[in-house]
């Protein structure tokens, strides 16, 4: 497995989507696949998206030793995806060891993504 750091949360920018969706997007813009790890639905459901042995394509300069979650939302989301989220992180720190947060934002300041305070859900 390869070495992870970080965990940088997106939102998609949208009211609606999913995996599937994100994914013909993504591979309609030329990329190879779904920029995320993982995308997690209003209703809570968390969607594997790209392998975790595989970088992913969310956040450059940062893929190389991070994960990418996606949140689908504009500016409203669910306590579901929250819930989600918190057990998502625990869960992949379980898998690579202590994982530092990250709003997109912090690594690129003409993105507002994800649109919430991380440090509030994961703090």
């Amino acid at each position: 497995m390869r070495k992870i750091t970080k965990h940088i949360i997106h939102c998609s920018d949208s009211l609606y989507g999913d995996v599937q969706s994100i994914k013909r997007y993504h591979m309609g813009k030329g990329w190879k696949d779904i920029g995320y790890h993982f995308v997690i639905k209003q209703d809570g459901t968390i969607e594997m998206g790209r392998s975790l042995e595989k970088i992913g394509a969310h956040c450059k300069g940062y893929n190389k030793y991070s994960i990418g979650t996606c949140l689908i939302g504009r500016s409203v989301f669910t306590d579901k995806q929250f819930a989600s989220l918190k057990q998502l992180h625990k869960t992949l720190e379980s898998i690579s060891g202590k994982l530092e947060y990250f709003p997109h934002n912090k690594f690129n300041e003409n993105k507002t993504c994800p649109n919430f305070d991380v440090t509030k859900v994961l703090g």
